[in-house]
């Protein structure tokens, strides 16, 4: 009874992270510049209680960001160095923008920089990798029920995101499965060529920097690269712990820089962006996100003049309440792809504080 039992809690939880065989689904839809350095500016630009040495902000011109969807069937840490010990399955929505890290020179200006990726809006339906990126690098990931169905051919696509919340909220609301995210391709959708697609999205030039290097599907000519080719990002995420006995301060504040490195084993697929639905569902709980990442209206009337809902419908076979209203939000282009990837935190840039640490 008192042997020591390796499982989860131990070595899985641990960057680096190793997935194999992993399908992912890209959106590439266009980002609020006001929100994206809204975002970098209560964020990683702050005081907390000092200044970083460096400082943030949003690409200039035409913004875009990708909203990712992963299903990773077999991921597992590297850590402990015996890759695939205890392995798991989870899926994951996340948003992710491009932003300049400036450092800031002794006499506050701004040196030289470097191209990093935000990623402020996060899905997990695994408790255990949800836990394990808020303490060890400070992801904001939220739990979520993620349905995923892919079926032979494209049109089969139907992706479902929905999360524990409140419709409406109230002193006696309780919390229940909830909408958050609809994504289907339509009825005959079929894959496109790239060089075409890039021809027939002339905005994608000033972000086509920032996409080849957050996705390796593209060669310097729009051709997908050849097997075995490998790339990386650079992901910056604020951590921080937030005092008990005072919430306004954080116990606990720091930078910290993580890495993704993808090896595609299959040839990617590219859809026109006409072909995908995508909407979010509104409601009290994702309504502050909606509007400050994204930088929509709420299409709800206002709450003075709503009508309670006693038994919403439709809903669906687990619970989950998909009456809310929604906004649909047109995507520039798609694309699907199976890769290897590689997970690692490179280390804390900063620590908030008295001494602080570059």
């Amino acid at each position: 009874m008192t042997d020591f039992v390796e499982s989860f809690t131990t070595r899985q939880i641990i960057p680096p992270w190793i997935t194999k065989d992993s399908r992912f689904w890209v959106f590439v839809i266009k980002a609020q510049p006001l929100c994206m350095q809204s975002y970098l500016d209560t964020h990683l630009n702050s005081a907390g209680p000092d200044r970083a040495p460096y400082h943030y902000v949003a690409t200039a011109g035409e913004c875009y960001g990708i909203l990712t969807v992963a299903h990773h069937v077999n991921f597992s840490s590297g850590y402990s160095g015996q890759e695939g010990w205890d392995t798991l399955t989870h899926k994951e929505v996340f948003w992710s923008f491009p932003a300049l890290r400036y450092e800031v020179t002794p006499d506050n200006l701004l040196g030289k920089h470097k191209e990093v990726w935000i990623q402020p809006f996060y899905f997990d339906d695994s408790s255990t990798v949800m836990f394990s990126s808020r303490e060890i690098w400070g992801s904001e990931k939220q739990m979520g029920r993620i349905v995923l169905n892919e079926g032979v051919e494209p049109d089969d696509l139907h992706i479902d995101l929905s999360t524990q919340g409140f419709r409406d909220f109230s002193p006696r609301s309780k919390a229940r499965e909830i909408a958050v995210m609809h994504i289907r391709l339509k009825k005959n959708t079929a894959a496109v060529d790239v060089e075409k697609l890039m021809l027939a999205n002339p905005g994608i030039a000033s972000f086509s920097g920032a996409m080849l290097g957050a996705i390796p599907l593209l060669g310097q000519n729009g051709h997908a690269p050849e097997p075995g080719f490998t790339n990386a990002i650079t992901i910056n995420t604020l951590k921080q712990f937030r005092d008990a006995f005072d919430l306004h301060g954080a116990a606990y504040r720091a930078i910290i820089e993580s890495q993704i490195s993808h090896v595609v084993v299959e040839a990617p697929q590219f859809y026109a962006g006409e072909q995908v639905e995508l909407s979010f569902m509104w409601s009290d709980t994702m309504e502050e996100q909606f509007k400050r990442l994204f930088g929509l209206q709420d299409p709800r009337a206002p709450r003075e003049n709503r009508k309670a809902v006693p038994t919403p419908v439709p809903v669906d076979e687990v619970g989950t309440d998909w009456s809310m209203p929604y906004t649909s939000i047109p995507v520039l282009f798609a694309m699907s792809f199976t890769s290897d990837a590689h997970f690692e935190v490179l280390r804390t840039l900063y620590t908030y504080g008295p001494k602080g640490a570059a």
